[in-house]
């Protein structure tokens, strides 16, 4: 059986330099042989969200990557 992975965007509140901030969370999940989604790593950058998400995507083809 082969395993599904996928990038879930979620949004976190930070609160901080005098105001409120919302910044996504990029969670990469795993299905789980009883057809639930199990978080393996949350990848969140304040400064850089789109690092963040680069970051995600990455361990998203790590997988992929055929062994040699």
């Amino acid at each position: 059986m082969r395993k599904k992975y996928r990038i879930k965007t979620s949004d976190e509140y930070v609160a901080g330099m005098g105001g409120h901030l919302t910044t996504p969370v990029y969670i990469v999940q795993v299905r789980s042989w009883w057809s639930v989604w199990v978080n393996i790593k949350e990848f969140v950058d304040v400064w850089d969200p789109d690092f963040a998400r680069r970051e995600a995507e990455e361990l998203l083809d790590k997988p992929n990557e055929k062994k040699s």
